[in-house]
């Protein structure tokens, strides 16, 4: 089932990226000779007004051929290279805009359906960890927190900031609980794994879900603010503030998996992320991803005429070998994080 699941994703990922190349190179007046999805031998395959449309055997990926990218054949009529820079550099962003479009599809339809989410703004209990400070005094589900030491509480957040903050080994707490005021003495209690002090209790949850036209404006929110996070993250890796940490197929078998089986929301979360993370990979300046090819675009953009079409395609197939390499690298350490 996870298999199938991550074809799914395959197909939510790869073909929106790949179908942005297609429709912008048709509308650029380009001849698209080959549409895959999936490299190497064809399993399945038809052709129609001129493009081959396929299905290869091994589904890590996908790729459109247009024609005049081949070397030799950049002067040929209707091809990539016969074409203005600007519809070039179209062609190219297209298939990342597309990924962008789809993860912003896929969280606007979350938010269309809706989802059960903490609720960080009423300070009501919602749940109470077993042997913790609060049950051994008597906290319980749906208590509302009015205020601790005197001092009003409004919001969830405010109860961790004061917990943390005081240094007095004993707070009082003044609960409502069905209409009753009920006043309890907690002293919080430190725990290692989590480094700070804590009294055992965790917020209530709410069903969000919003209009269409609110839906797109908090999907497009959410899009950016995982590109922030992305190169936030990249960042920390570069300079070893945080741990690098990469996934392949088998590592995606397994996020998949454990999305499926917490449900439709997780599931489709897990696919607009994979697609922000695919959209922005492709655009790094690596030679066989788009960003590669772009470096050539910016650099025929300066020097006022293209690179040797021979030169890109050489600088790409060495590219393509290190992706190869690296991919079988990150497998392998999916299968030892899998062992241990």
């Amino acid at each position: 089932m996870s298999v199938l699941l991550v074809l799914v994703i395959f197909l939510l990922l790869i073909f929106p990226h790949e179908l942005g190349h297609f429709l912008v190179a048709r509308i650029c007046g380009m001849r698209v000779e080959k549409f895959s999805l999936g490299f190497g031998p064809k399993l399945w395959g038809i052709k129609k007004k001129g493009t081959e449309y396929l299905v290869s055997l091994f589904p890590l990926g996908g790729y459109v051929k247009i024609a005049g990218m081949a070397p030799g054949e950049q002067h040929v009529e209707d091809g990539f290279y016969s074409k203005p820079l600007s519809n070039k550099l179209a062609v190219i962003l297209s298939g990342s805009a597309m990924n962008f479009l789809m993860s912003l599809l896929l969280f606007s339809f979350i938010f269309m359906i809706g989802f059960q989410t903490l609720d960080l703004e009423s300070p009501i209990v919602g749940g109470v960890i077993d042997g913790s400070p609060a049950q051994e005094m008597g906290i319980k589900q749906g208590d509302r927190i009015v205020s601790i030491n005197g001092q009003e509480i409004d919001k969830w957040g405010q109860i961790a900031t004061f917990i943390q903050d005081k240094e007095e080994e004993e707070l009082q707490f003044l609960i409502l609980r069905d209409r009753t005021r009920l006043l309890f003495n907690i002293r919080p209690k430190y725990y290692p794994e989590y480094e700070r002090k804590l009294i055992g209790i965790s917020p209530s949850s709410q069903f969000f879900r919003s209009d269409p036209l609110t839906s797109f404006g908090l999907g497009a929110q959410r899009v950016v603010f995982l590109i922030g996070l992305i190169f936030r993250t990249l960042g920390g890796m570069v300079t070893g503030q945080v741990p690098a940490q990469f996934a392949g197929p088998v590592g995606m078998v397994q996020f998949v998996g454990e999305a499926s089986e917490l449900g439709i929301i997780p599931f489709f979360s897990l696919a607009a992320i994979l697609g922000i993370n695919l959209g922005l990979f492709n655009l790094f300046p690596i030679p066989a991803l788009d960003g590669g090819r772009l470096i050539f675009l910016i650099i025929e953009g300066i020097r006022k005429k293209p690179v040797k079409v021979e030169f890109q395609e050489f600088i790409h197939y060495i590219g393509f070998l290190i992706l190869i390499l690296l991919m079988f690298l990150v497998t392998y350490q999916d299968i030892l994080r899998l062992l241990r």
